[in-house]
């Protein structure tokens, strides 16, 4: 399928949909100081640098998709977080704007996850009511990298939306059941010291490994008062796009506590302290050692490889799209939706069985997200403990919305306040319908995901 990027950066959400063999044929990238980087590691694909305020969608080629990240500054927690009543926060009505006229078949938009908090709730949600105004069936996900093979903790927002019409039921990729990829395991074997930079200008040819430069920039004090420093047999702290605000190296020892506001380097070990580099960055976001950055300032390094939807990331979202277009999946009659539940006692299991009822939490949690945005209803219930696995079929498929107060007067002990719960028509004891839909999900894991399944014959 042919895919438009747009706020495309270095192309990080583009890699991703190449790998999975989408072609994107035409991206936006307004930034002069990303225009080489972009021309040198996606050549077969136009680039337009005019600003997207001024494109219209006569300007843009014919595509089946529209991917792309409006700035995420005006969204952060880590800043002012004005939202749209910072100018780059309103360019999301300039991605809405092109979807619209545009109408490809599928859209994603990536952004933060301040995108979701109560500040700015309803101006998110008045940017999911335009594009379903626009002609779109529109869901959302706060995905966390970490959990498809990404050496970091890295939470954003996946907007995703499906053009009316096309009879088919988007599903968010599932976690990965594998083993999280370490800061050893990712940039353990780069043994050579990185060139430290401050203001000068690079030189690229002059680093064995490309792109291995660090910025020596003074440290404020908001970011002396964290612990800046992940060990080695751990995940990343999110790779940021501002050179003085990179994670530590996991050479050096944690920061020591002095206070609330306050840590300090371990005494007779600062010179362990050092910024990662822009490679090393690149390389817990999954960028590929040929993929190189071209750039004259190293903060320019930083914030391209920041910016960046990690492309392992995009990969596995790209995959999920090519899924909901499958042939397998191309009619809603063809589909079939399970949701697998973890039951965390015996109590809760035998209250499940009494009161023939079970739920999940609402609110912004990834689970709730999906399933609040489903079209069709759900079909199976599988609930697992250990080895112990149990099928249901639900009553109608559609969940009710609920209360703390009304499950713990069923007995459960609810941590949450808002939640959605199931009525459960019965009990499935098929051990082959069971192992059907295990096969269609990667992990039997403790939050509840959502998947699609093949009709099963009766």
């Amino acid at each position: 399928m042919r895919v438009v990027s747009l706020f495309a950066g270095c192309g990080g959400l583009d890699l991703g949909f190449e790998k999975a063999g989408f072609d994107v044929v035409w991206a936006n990238e307004y930034d002069s100081s990303i225009h080489a980087t972009y021309r040198l590691n996606h050549p077969k694909t136009q680039l337009c640098t005019f600003d997207i305020r001024k494109i219209r969608a006569e300007n843009i080629p014919d595509c089946d998709g529209i991917i792309g990240g409006p700035p995420c500054q005006s969204w952060s927690l880590g800043g002012k977080s004005l939202g749209i009543e910072d100018d780059r926060g309103k360019l999301v009505y300039d991605y809405i704007r092109i979807v619209k006229d545009k109408k490809p078949k599928f859209f994603i938009m990536e952004n933060v996850p301040g995108m979701v908090t109560p500040r700015h709730i309803d101006v998110f949600n008045e940017f999911l009511n335009l594009f379903r105004s626009a002609g779109y069936v529109v869901k959302y996900e706060l995905m966390n990298a970490a959990d498809f093979q990404i050496p970091q903790e890295r939470k954003r927002v996946i907007i995703v939306g499906i053009l009316n019409g096309l009879n088919v039921e988007y599903l968010f990729p599932t976690k990965l059941n594998s083993t999280p990829v370490t800061l050893f395991r990712a940039i353990g074997d780069l043994k050579i010291s990185p060139t430290p930079y401050n203001n000068e200008r690079i030189c690229i040819e002059s680093n064995i490994i490309p792109n291995h430069d660090y910025y020596t920039g003074p440290y404020d004090s908001k970011f002396m008062a964290r612990n800046r420093v992940r060990g080695w047999d751990e995940l990343s702290f999110t790779i940021q796009a501002q050179a003085k605000n990179e994670p530590l190296h996991p050479q050096a020892p944690k920061m020591v506590y002095v206070s609330a506001q306050e840590r300090k380097f371990v005494k007779g070990k600062e010179h362990l302290y050092r910024r990662l580099s822009v490679r090393e960055c690149a390389r817990i976001q999954t960028f590929p050692d040929g993929f190189k950055f071209i750039y004259d300032k190293v903060q320019d390094g930083y914030k391209m490889v920041g910016n960046a939807v990690p492309p392992r990331l995009a990969y596995h979202i790209a995959l999920s799209i090519n899924k909901c277009f499958s042939s397998s999946a191309s009619t809603k009659s063809n589909i079939e939706i399970a949701l697998i539940g973890y039951v965390k006692s015996e109590s809760d299991f035998n209250i499940i069985r009494k009161e023939n009822i079970y739920y999940i939490r609402g609110g912004n949690r990834p689970g709730a997200m999906q399933y609040g945005q489903l079209t069709i209803p759900i079909k199976w219930l599988l609930l697992h403990r250990g080895e112990h696995k149990e099928l249901y079929e639900l009553v109608t498929g559609k969940a009710e919305i609920c209360h703390k107060q009304f499950l713990m007067n069923l007995g459960f002990h609810p941590n949450g306040e808002e939640y959605w719960f199931f009525r459960i028509k019965r009990v499935i004891k098929d051990d082959s319908i069971i192992s059907l839909i295990i096969k269609e999900t990667k992990e039997l894991k403790h939050s509840p995901h959502i998947i699609s399944v093949e009709n099963i014959a009766w």
